[in-house]
């Protein structure tokens, strides 16, 4: 599979792949859920390349075409296909820090 795109966020690339592959809703239920468990299961260093890369994405998200970056999200691996915008900086944000309760 070619990752176009992709070498910009190598931690994005992993994490997406492996936790937001085509089975994720069978296995963690949601997308968030996915993102909890790569959380859980990562290593300190990880989680902060992860959470830098993710703020870089939100920055792209929130400036680009929506579709455009619908295309980013699944070149990097996700089969998760956000629903809105709305939806895509909701993620981003709670996967950017699990530990603080959403505010909206």
């Amino acid at each position: 599979m070619t990752r176009g795109g992709t070498p910009e966020f190598p931690e994005l690339t992993r994490v997406f792949s492996g936790y937001l592959h085509e089975d994720f809703a069978a296995e963690y239920g949601s997308p968030e859920a996915a993102l909890l468990a790569f959380h859980e299961d990562a290593s300190p260093a990880e989680r902060r390349r992860f959470q830098r890369e993710v703020k870089r994405l939100a920055g792209l998200a929130a400036e680009r075409d929506f579709d455009e970056i619908c295309g980013l999200v699944q070149r990097l691996g996700s089969r998760w296909i956000p629903p809105s915008r709305d939806a895509l900086m909701t993620l981003l944000a709670s996967a950017a820090d699990p530990e603080r309760p959403e505010r909206r």
